[in-house]
């Protein structure tokens, strides 16, 4: 998982296409991959628990062989429904954008359009494969997929639970943009992570990142619970493993929710 969003260099492979397929059950060592759906472009892989039912479901954006590697590593807790086969700087762009290397691409500004795919066709295909209806539902990222966690958070009411690990948050004007925006208030949480040495680079763009998410995460604070953790490292250091953790801490305040709602009712 080393894409920053700035170059087609970091693209998965070749796109598929078609109707949804799936495959059977797999379990290894402790992985339990429930399901493999093929929409369009797009590979949703199906992550579940041991005991699975009525658990938090979470949508994170990665590549091909990812998602295997951030489940080993969480507690978990919830379903993980890892999306791969995107166009990182077309999908998750918010709007067109430089590009911030010599040899990479324009970001596009696709984040909308892929939005309501994901709405309208990724999520009820998906979650249709589980044995319950989904209450409590979160999406989180690293890089631009952090980024794209935090506009779905503000383009839709589908995701209550967010995770920002290493996000893209020095994307051009997304700043100014939050801070004219007000969370969503069926936001439950928002976890976000920076690496101590990712602003220590010579692309000027991309050395604000930690100026952009120290204030965004203060921001954030003044309207819902946020967690704000800082990594040892660059962006590139242990990026599944800081995937997880954001991923089980957000789960854990989903069971809280849980818990809460099952007392009242």
């Amino acid at each position: 998982m080393s894409c920053v969003g700035c170059s087609g260099r970091h693209a998965p492979g070749a796109h598929r296409s078609g109707a949804a397929t799936g495959k059977s059950t797999i379990r290894l060592e402790g992985v339990r991959l429930l399901r493999t759906l093929t929409i369009d472009s797009y590979t949703i892989e199906i992550f579940v628990p041991e005991k699975e039912m009525c658990a938090p479901v979470f949508w994170l954006h990665t590549f091909a062989g990812e998602g295997e590697k951030i489940w080993e590593q969480s507690g978990k807790r919830c379903v993980l429904m890892c999306v791969t086969g995107i166009d990182w700087n077309r999908d998750l762009s918010p709007w067109k954008a430089g590009k911030v290397f010599d040899d990479g691409e324009d970001f596009g500004g696709g984040a909308e359009d892929y939005l309501k795919c994901l709405r309208g066709r990724l999520v009820p295909a998906a979650e249709r494969e589980l044995s319950w209806t989904v209450r409590y539902r979160g999406i989180a990222g690293y890089s631009m997929a952090g980024l794209f966690a935090v506009y779905a958070m503000y383009h839709c009411d589908l995701f209550s639970y967010i995770g920002t690990m290493s996000g893209s948050l020095w994307f051009d004007g997304w700043m100014d943009y939050v801070l004219d925006h007000r969370p969503p208030g069926n936001v439950r949480g928002i976890y976000v992570s920076l690496g101590s040495r990712e602003h220590r680079t010579k692309n000027e763009r991309m050395a604000t990142v930690k100026d952009c998410t120290d204030v965004l995460a203060k921001y954030w604070k003044e309207y819902t619970t946020v967690k704000y953790e800082m990594n040892a490292g660059s962006h590139f250091k242990e990026p599944e493993l800081r995937t997880a953790k954001g991923i089980d801490w957000l789960s854990g305040l989903a069971a809280a929710d849980m818990e809460r709602y099952r007392e009242k009712n």
